[in-house]
């Protein structure tokens, strides 16, 4: 089990590789999805769902992979999204304290959802965003206390 975030990482790559062998990854974070992370986290009991996801920037593209419930794992490759298609997806980055949030549209959905960041993952998060969109998404963040 990946509790580890070292370990976590360390499998997030090995997924990665066994989904696109010649991809060599960036950066990876993870994310959970909905408007209020502390809430659902308590009524959750802190168990991941498919709601949870693994977002892996490479060289090649931005792989989405599911976390499993059965421990804090990679799963299933659920999105292969081209850099330049992420950069248009993604809006309402904020910086916070405990939780950090952005809005990301799913290819094949209308609408945008909130993903959402704990502060372990936020230097990861930085690092997505500024490999993606350089300082001019960053400077957009809005920093926020919660």
């Amino acid at each position: 089990m990946g509790l580890v975030k070292s370990t976590t990482v360390a499998q997030v790559i090995e997924a990665v590789r066994q989904s696109d062998p010649l991809a060599r990854p960036v950066v990876t974070l993870g994310v959970g999805s909905g408007r209020h992370p502390l809430l659902y986290t308590v009524l959750s009991g802190g168990i991941a769902d498919n709601d949870s996801f693994f977002i892996t920037l490479t060289d090649r593209s931005v792989l989405f992979h599911e976390v499993t419930s059965a421990g804090y794992r990679p799963g299933k490759l659920r999105y292969s999204v081209e850099h330049e298609q992420v950069r248009t997806r993604i809006s309402d980055v904020r910086r916070r304290p405990l939780w950090s949030t952005f809005r990301f549209r799913f290819p094949g959905e209308a609408k945008p959802v909130w993903l959402n960041v704990r502060r372990g993952w936020r230097p990861e998060m930085d690092r997505f965003l500024d490999a993606l969109h350089g300082d001019r998404l960053r400077a957009q963040a809005v920093e926020e206390r919660s």
